[in-house]
Parts: structure tokens; sequence; C-alpha cells
């Protein structure tokens, strides 16, 4: 049986699988450690005084807007993780086909993604296996396959 509990980040309800000790929010990336519940102290009794009424004339020392607060939550919460990026994990796709052997050829495009590619990993810092490479450097069959990929 799974129990929902809300990301201690942006507050997103996620749920539990039974046994787990933390989760991890998949829209803003944060930890969010689970409390034992064995290790949580009693819950406090149920037999607090009754209110005070409205209609009493006897000077009372509680306000009927103040309130007990509130229990300590079972869940610890681990600090928020670095700021999620807006846009998702990142990926490219490079395109650099130069038409060889064609009215149309075009040069220097291989060289240019090449050269796009190491910018990306170098200076902007994107994973090596999120790049994608499209180039003319493979048959027309394994072009055609890529390009409908």
């Amino acid at each position: 049986m799974y129990m929902l509990v809300n990301c201690s980040n942006c507050r997103t309800p996620l749920q539990l699988p039974p046994g787990a000790e933390s989760i991890r929010c998949a829209l803003c990336q944060a930890v969010t450690l689970i409390a034992d519940p064995r290790t949580l102290p009693p819950p406090a009794s149920s037999h607090a005084p009754p209110p005070p009424s409205s209609y009493s004339h006897a000077p009372s020392h509680h306000s009927p807007y103040s309130q007990a607060p509130p229990p300590p939550s079972p869940y610890s919460h681990a600090p928020p993780g670095p700021p999620p990026n807006a846009h998702g994990r990142k990926k490219a796709v490079i395109c650099g086909i130069s038409y060889k052997y064609s009215r149309h050829e075009l040069k220097g495009c291989i060289n240019d993604a090449k050269c796009m590619r190491f910018l990306l990993i170098n200076k902007f810092h994107f994973p090596e296996d999120s790049i994608v490479m499209l180039t003319g450097i493979f048959s027309l069959h394994m072009h055609n396959i890529n390009i409908a990929v």
C-alpha cells in the first residue's frame, strides 16, 4: 500500500512505496527523507481540556484564536537540491549534412558540426550521451534511417 507524501521543495504529492526511507521528486529532483514511524514519539493524548466557552463571564487566559502548535511531522525533509533546469535535461541534435556528390554540396558542414559538439560539451557542459550527430559520413540508406527516427 502506497502512502502519499508531499515533496519537501515543491509540495507535489508523491506516492511512497512501503519501506522507502527517501523519495526523489520527478518534477524538481529534491529528495525528501522519510522518518521511521517506529522512532517517533507517541501521539499526544486526546484528553485535552475543552475550549473555553464564548458565553462564559469568567476571565480566561486562553484566547479563542490561539491554537496549540501542530504536532511534529513524521517526515524529516532534506534540504532542496539544486534548482531544476527549466527546460529539463540538456539534449542536442546537430545536423552536419553536406549533400556530398550532389549539385547542392555544402563545404565545411561536417567540420562545423564537430565544432558545435565541442562547444556544447566544453562550454555549455552538455553530457556527451545527450548529443546526437547527424552527418553525411554514412551511406544514403543510413541517412534515411536517421532522418526518419
